[in-house]
């Protein structure tokens, strides 16, 4: 891979980039609907995350601004939860237990570090490089990040809920860099997502890398984007680029 020059900074995402929903979204949703009453294996409900998935990516493509407010957010996982109790044939008690499932990924015990994420972000502030975070996540992440012990890596933290901007637009990426004092140029950006990460990056002059873990790939990641840009498989990887 070829290295990137002059980089200050690093800024990352944070769903499927750092983290990863724990053990499973299906785990987490059928231990909910069993204190309702619904026995549903968490291997189905995984299989059925495909509702979830289209429900979201019509919403993102309708309106993706969404992610810039915190009861708007709640709204849209909530909705999400709900089209997946559906697909399994659950309509008994659907808004509780979908605000339910809602508030079990409120907490950093329901969220699990990616392999190597933890060791290559002291590995990164070792080296000197300052990072931060750019995130479509609710208001709350900055004390997820810390109660998961990876907090203090970051000197600041943009979570679009609490700036009341998103990804891709720009003041997303500016608010972070201004508060570090770095140019574009200087830095890199870490994302999963197409849209929100590479294109909203790149757009504003900084670095992107595109994360493309087995099993939590965008999928609209792909074609010419995977020739212009570096992409990593294991975070680690991002080492070999600075």
């Amino acid at each position: 891979m070829k290295k990137f020059e002059n980089i200050q900074a690093i800024t990352f995402d944070v769903g499927n980039t750092l983290l990863r929903p724990y053990p499973s979204v299906g785990v987490v949703m059928s231990e909910v609907l069993q204190r309702f009453g619904h026995e549903i294996p968490a291997t189905t409900l995984d299989r059925e995350m495909g509702a979830f998935n289209r429900y979201y990516t019509a919403e993102y493509n309708k309106d993706d601004s969404f992610w810039a407010e915190e009861a708007r957010q709640r709204e849209m996982w909530i909705n999400g939860f709900a089209q997946v109790c559906r697909s399994v044939g659950i309509e008994r008690d659907l808004d509780a237990i979908s605000q339910a499932c809602y508030d079990e990924f409120d907490v950093s015990g329901r969220w699990k570090l990616f392999e190597g994420v933890e060791a290559t972000l002291a590995e990164l502030q070792k080296r000197g490089y300052r990072m931060g975070i750019i995130s479509n996540w609710g208001v709350g992440l900055a004390e997820l990040l810390d109660d998961i012990g990876v907090g203090q890596y970051f000197e600041t933290v943009t979570a679009s809920a609490a700036a009341g901007v998103h990804k891709p637009m720009p003041h997303a990426f500016y608010v972070t860099l201004d508060a570090m004092g770095v140019l574009p140029d200087e830095a890199v950006h870490v994302g999963d997502h197409l849209t929100a990460d590479v294109e909203g990056s790149a757009a504003i002059g900084m670095h992107p890398v595109l994360v493309r873990y087995k099993g939590y790939e965008d999928p609209t990641a792909g074609g010419d984007w995977i020739k212009q840009v570096p992409v990593i498989t294991k975070f680690p990887q991002l080492l070999d680029l600075l």
